[in-house]
């Protein structure tokens, strides 16, 4: 997301009129499902989520939660639909940007299952590599010769090279399509040529932590060349369909192309807008013209319900404990996964989670956010929690070098407020 910003700081020298925040919206709060034996974890719950409507000027959300794999608590909040005041439901789905992320990892995890760990550390690139010059020859002879030292470790924890710059390819596919003689916007395969033929990596390959959406680009196509099949098929068949995820699909641009049921988003009004990515020369809400989510496939293209997120993390995890559940990986990959870079304590990534540890408990996590009308993140705790929140907005100042303050509390009220809210951890009831 922050390249994105960076980017607009860039490009963007309008900013579009500030609108007044409808308290519609607030209205609309309510629309869900609760355990008739849980209404104390409901009361919590749905006191953070208004805190946040208050708060923040958001028009929908919605959140899943589960304990040992079983649903305790699914609702939604707000519209997803301001014009048609279609309220936000446990079963609305939104983008789900970066939390795409760890989906891509656990498809590599799972394709790669019977070779791990030694295929960790298999090049990516060359002759043997995980996507080989003869298959894939316009990746070959990289301009930076450092290129073919980049292992699926590297890609999977941000360790590849990519990503310590401002710029990130996978937002600048007009200028791309361009430079490579194809049509706008430029599709992944093309980027990642581009990035080979005409660009030198930021660092030497495992050498240093910088977060990376094209990495996951890169990651991506070796799920398609290991599979034989398109990303969003593979993906499907070996994570989702196996995890009972029926919702996701790869998201589409523009706001009349919107899956069934999925919300409309809202950029904050203090954005400006963008040029559309099919190099047109329109200009738009960057929501539905700075993104191309077809190119972002990987990395940020997903499209869930915050249930489906639940239940896929669980999956991953063996089923948290739960009766039947699905187990997407065998404990020693899960164990793999979770597994931070010793040579780099500061990099608290794992295998496409974010791994950390609270009150002695460890916790896997992803939050996903594209400028400015989407955010949402996905928890579980090996105490037997776990959870989802979506949002169609992220209510952030412009211009950007206001916003990361405003976001560091945003992500603080989600994150932390919402966590404690569900685990019971020093937050009281409300008031009768």
């Amino acid at each position: 997301m922050w390249t994105a910003i960076r980017r607009q700081a860039q490009k963007c020298h309008r900013a579009l009129p500030i609108v007044a925040f409808s308290v519609a919206a607030l209205c609309a709060l309510g629309h869900g499902e609760a355990h008739a034996d849980d209404e104390a974890l409901a009361r919590r719950v749905d006191t953070q989520m208004e805190q946040l409507f208050a708060r923040y000027q958001i028009p929908g959300a919605s959140i899943a939660v589960a304990y040992r794999g079983e649903f305790v608590y699914q609702r939604g909040y707000g519209l997803a639909v301001t014009e048609t005041s279609t309220p936000a439901t446990p079963q609305t789905l939104y983008r789900i940007a970066s939390i795409s992320k760890p989906v891509t990892a656990v498809a590599v995890l799972k394709l790669f299952e019977n070779e791990l760990p030694q295929a960790l550390s298999r090049k990516v690139f060359g002759p043997d590599g995980l996507l080989p010059d003869a298959a894939h020859p316009e990746f070959a002879n990289p301009k930076d010769p450092r290129v073919l030292d980049i292992t699926l470790r590297d890609l999977l924890q941000h360790t590849s090279g990519w990503g310590a710059s401002d710029y990130d390819p996978q937002y600048d596919l007009v200028d791309i399509a361009k430079t490579m003689n194809v049509e706008a916007p430029a599709p992944a395969r093309t980027v990642i040529a581009y990035m080979l033929q005409q660009r030198m990596l930021d660092e030497a390959p495992g050498t240093e932590f910088h977060y990376s959406n094209f990495g996951y680009n890169v990651l991506g196509r070796i799920i398609e060349y290991k599979s034989g099949k398109p990303y969003e098929q593979a993906v499907r068949e070996a994570v989702f369909q196996p995890a009972g995820v029926t919702s996701a699909s790869i998201g589409n641009d523009k706001r009349l192309q919107r899956v069934a049921n999925e919300a409309v988003y809202y950029d904050d009004p203090r954005w400006p807008q963008v040029p559309d990515q099919e190099g047109n020369g329109e200009m738009g809400p960057e929501s539905y013209f700075g993104f191309h989510l077809q190119t972002m496939d990987a990395h940020g293209g997903w499209v869930a319900s915050a249930s489906d997120l639940v239940r896929f993390v669980n999956a991953t995890l063996g089923g948290q404990g739960s009766q039947g559940a699905v187990a997407l990986l065998r404990p020693e990959t899960v164990k793999l996964m979770r597994a931070r870079n010793p040579r780099m304590l500061q990099n608290n990534n794992g295998l496409g989670w974010v791994v950390t540890t609270m009150d002695g408990v460890q916790i896997i996590s992803h939050s996903g956010a594209l400028t400015s009308g989407t955010y949402g993140y996905l928890q579980a705790r090996d105490d037997g929690w776990s959870w989802a929140v979506l949002f169609n907005r992220l209510p952030i100042a412009y211009p950007p070098e206001k916003a990361l303050p405003e976001l560091q509390a945003f992500q603080t009220a989600v994150q932390l407020n919402l966590m404690s809210a569900i685990i019971d951890k020093a937050l009281p009831l409300p008031k009768e």
